[in-house]
């Protein structure tokens, strides 16, 4: 499937305030990172794409500072933040507040919003699934993120995907399958973050932060 995205031609670069942004997010959108570093470049080789990182939205207070307005679930290999939850600093499932991560963040950020909103009682369901696994202190997959670059190359011995660890694309798809947005036989161990940006639940993705210090 084609990226939404696929040169720099074709962003849909779209001025967004982070206020006003803040008041139009909500939970099971989903933000993806770029990067310029080594591991972001070997990343963006194997998956062909510009995408090298994703996160999905647990929970929005428009009304709060703007600090601790967007708590987002992601599966990271970067430490340098506490997890909101446990408090600790690992590989793998954390839970964090956006703005953090954004400042933390060097290169290119996109938030790709859901096209219909999921229902209340799937977002409590979503919610209870992400905190569980970040309390469990859930590790990143490295052997999952690793194949998934060896399918876009061709290769096709993916295994299915179990709870026991996460690479960031396979969590936030098997967390829109708790939500009920996902179908239950669709394996998450297989989604990319390019193939979580292209389901269809989506809408196009827009540019939030281009370059490191500069939001749009």
């Amino acid at each position: 499937m084609p990226n939404k995205l696929v040169d720099e031609d074709t962003y849909m670069l779209i001025d967004k305030a982070y206020a006003d942004m803040r008041s139009q997010v909500k939970p099971g959108d989903i933000f993806a990172f770029s990067g310029s570093d080594l591991p972001s470049q070997v990343v963006k080789l194997a998956t062909r794409s510009q995408y090298v990182h994703v996160a999905i939205v647990v929970w929005v207070d428009s009304r709060v500072a703007r600090n601790n307005a967007i708590l987002i679930a992601e599966s990271h290999v970067d430490t340098s933040l506490p997890s909101v939850g446990t408090g600790e600093h690992g590989l793998g499932v954390q839970l964090q507040w956006l703005n953090d991560r954004v400042e933390t963040q060097p290169g290119p950020i996109w938030w790709i919003p859901l096209a219909e909103s999921i229902s209340e009682d799937g977002i409590i369901k979503m919610r209870r699934w992400l905190q569980m696994t970040e309390a469990e202190q859930t590790p990143y997959d490295f052997k999952q993120a690793i194949a998934i670059g060896l399918v876009a190359l061709g290769w096709d011995g993916l295994s299915q995907a179990d709870d026991e660890a996460f690479f960031c694309s396979e969590l936030v798809a098997k967390a829109l399958q708790v939500a009920g947005v996902l179908e239950p036989e669709i394996n998450p161990a297989c989604h990319s973050p390019a193939d979580v940006i292209d389901l269809p639940c989506f809408n196009a993705p827009i540019l939030l932060k281009s370059t490191a210090g500069t939001t749009v």
